[in-house]
């Protein structure tokens, strides 16, 4: 008798290098499993991105639980965190508020990036410069490898809020 079963079917290394072939014959309950997993942390995230696509409300707390209790490594929080701020904004901004001053590069690039995005919109206008202030605090913090590794971000984000951080 076959096995249809996407997760039985694929071999270890095939889970390593090619999920994406996988991933997007799976059902939502098969991504969940992968997701709440974590077992391999760029697998986890295309799961997610996978969901996400199908059913942004389902994705938002496996994006938000990833963050609350720093799942995984830095990128598979920075793809959460671009997943919820899809989402749901608002707990996107909470994210920040709690986690700003000490996010690791790859998620503040995120940050940085999505505010940025928002920065002519009203969200974006209405945010007081000493919130946009904390997040220039953070990369300014980081080491000079992570800084460069954001830097782009960063010059994007100055550039968006160049007025309010003056």
């Amino acid at each position: 008798m076959e096995n249809n079963d996407p997760m039985v079917n694929a071999t270890a290394l095939d889970r390593i290098v090619n999920y994406e072939d996988y991933i997007s014959g799976m059902n939502n309950d098969e991504l969940m499993v992968i997701i709440n997993r974590l077992e391999i942390f760029e697998e986890a995230a295309a799961a997610l991105t996978e969901l996400s696509i199908r059913d942004t409300e389902a994705a938002v707390p496996s994006c938000s639980k990833i963050l609350a209790e720093n799942l995984g490594d830095e990128f598979l929080q920075a793809v959460a965190f671009n997943l919820l701020y899809e989402g749901d904004a608002e707990l996107a901004m909470e994210i920040i508020r709690k986690q700003v001053s000490h996010a690791p590069a790859a998620l503040l690039g995120a940050m940085m990036d999505n505010l940025s995005t928002d920065s002519l919109q009203p969200v974006g206008q209405s945010l007081p410069s000493s919130f946009l202030r904390s997040v220039v605090d953070r990369y300014q913090a980081l080491n000079d490898t992570d800084q460069e590794r954001i830097l782009e971000n960063y010059e994007w984000f100055q550039e968006s809020y160049k007025d309010k951080l003056m």
